[in-house]
């Protein structure tokens, strides 16, 4: 009589076979490993560091631009360094220019659109008025940090500095800047007064740093 003693393969247990379909992402992981332990990490930081020193670069170029586009708007010239010194500011100051909320007042707000464009990129909230009743009613409902006014609208030429005295009342606060044609004094109770966009995104800068610093 024959006897045959056979021993199967369990069929639960470690399948090399399971890891074929992530050999790839094992490889690529190994990969990674030897680049850092050979680079080593002070390397490797170094090169992060440039690169994000380049893509802050490339921010304060495309802001420098952007300023060009409004001063040109405007027909004002302004130097490349005033330019580039105003950007690398806006980058700096951007985390507290987040989320600040300004009312700006003017019955013809396409002739600020550049500005108000580099505005919203920096994360600011921009509520437009064309009138002073439609200006109340916004500051009766809404905290604003700063308000930018035109002063001659509605057929009236003193109209934002009479309602000046509304505003610094309002429950708010806010700072208030004058953003006008033709340059004069700045009124009493106004924080500035400017014909030019590179002053006024400086003076935008200094009441958000007062008021959230």
């Amino acid at each position: 009589m024959d006897i045959r003693i056979s021993f199967s393969s369990p069929e639960s247990g470690f399948q090399w076979s399971d890891l074929l379909p992530h050999t790839p992402h094992l490889l690529w992981a190994l990969f990674f490993a030897s680049v850092f332990f050979i680079v080593g990490p002070r390397t490797i930081r170094a090169a992060f560091s440039r690169a994000t020193k380049l893509g802050f670069a490339g921010v304060e170029l495309e802001l420098s631009g952007e300023v060009q586009e409004a001063a040109e708007a405007r027909d004002i010239t302004l130097p490349a360094g005033l330019r580039d010194q105003l950007a690398r500011r806006m980058r700096t100051i951007g985390p507290l220019l987040r989320s600040s909320r300004i009312l700006w007042i003017d019955d013809n707000p396409t002739n600020n659109s550049p500005e108000i464009k580099i505005l919203q990129k920096l994360g600011v909230l921009i509520d437009l008025a064309k009138t002073d009743e439609e200006a109340r009613r916004k500051m009766e409902g809404a905290i604003y940090d700063i308000v930018i006014s035109d002063i001659g609208r509605e057929n009236d030429g003193e109209a934002g500095l009479k309602l000046l005295p509304e505003i610094l009342s309002s429950v708010s606060r806010p700072f208030v800047i004058f953003y006008v044609g033709v340059q004069r004094d700045t009124p009493q109770g106004a924080f500035g007064l400017t014909i030019r966009p590179d002053d006024l995104f400086n003076l935008i800068l200094d009441a958000i740093e007062r008021r959230k610093g």
